[in-house]
């Protein structure tokens, strides 16, 4: 089974090549322990973000307006525009590749927060109008209360959803916040839930400093009129979410005269 003298051989030259022997086997285990970390590390980012995204939507893209970088049909580049309810609309009944199709509008966050009170307490925060679905987009966990409904959009209620930060800075330890009332840029808001993330570190932190309020009153109560801000979307499990924002895209420069090359009149990921 075994031929003895390879087997002598092989002993011999090991012996004679002693360093060469030894730095040879270090390499083999030094590559072998570099394969089973990053393994691990990959397995850990994997999880770490399954984790952080747990309970909110896959698929998903975003796209939002900005100016066009090409002349088009008269009309000249770095022209500036706006979505509006009507893309919406149009969106979902054309693109058929969609299973969300979320409007949002935001005031504070990137643009500074937006000053928030109770009583003698206030605070600098992120509110967002918003529709019922983005809680399959966006990763969170209601911990009090409920998240928003369709009602609350048809009949256009002053109602907020806040995050576990906002209620920290605003409420008292142990103060119940639902049912409780807060300013925003002079009109009131009736607390009807609290979420926490389920991200973890600088995102958490940021998203729990949000407030969610329907989209209808937001664009009422703080004057957007039909304008949204972006569109946060999901494509269908059938359909890969390259495909149905080329899909989306498309249909916004058509409606918007934004040359169909024009790479610089939509943000999008």
């Amino acid at each position: 089974m075994f031929d003895l003298d390879h087997l002598r051989e092989i002993r011999d030259a090991l012996s004679r090549n002693k360093l060469r022997t030894g730095l040879t086997a270090f390499g083999v285990f030094w590559g072998i322990l570099m394969l089973i970390v990053m393994l691990g590390s990959g397995n850990g980012l994997s999880n770490g973000v399954s984790a952080g995204f747990s309970d909110g939507g896959t698929n998903s893209f975003f796209i939002w307006t900005q100016r066009t970088g090409k002349p088009y049909r008269g009309l000249p580049a770095g022209r500036s525009f706006e979505m509006t309810n009507d893309d919406v609309v149009a969106v979902r009944a054309k693109i058929d590749g969609l299973r969300l199709v979320c409007p949002r509008a935001q005031i504070g966050g990137y643009r500074g927060g937006e000053n928030v009170q109770r009583g003698t307490k206030s605070g600098a925060f992120s509110v967002y109008g918003d529709h019922p679905e983005i809680r399959e987009i966006q990763s969170m966990k209601i911990v009090k209360g409920r998240f928003l409904n369709p009602l609350d959009l048809e009949e256009r209620r002053k109602v907020a959803v806040i995050g576990m930060r906002v209620a920290d800075l605003l409420f008292e330890p142990g103060e119940e916040p639902i049912g409780e009332l807060i300013r925003i840029q002079g009109i009131y808001f009736r607390v009807l839930g609290v979420f926490k993330s389920n991200r973890s570190g600088d995102d958490a932190d940021e998203e729990t400093q949000s407030i969610f309020v329907p989209l209808t009153t937001f664009q009422t109560a703080f004057n957007w009129g039909n304008t949204i801000g972006w569109l946060a979307l999901t494509a269908r499990d059938d359909v890969s979410a390259e495909a149905a924002e080329r899909d989306v895209l498309a249909l916004l420069a058509g409606r918007h005269q934004v040359a169909p090359d024009d790479r610089r009149a939509f943000g999008h990921y």
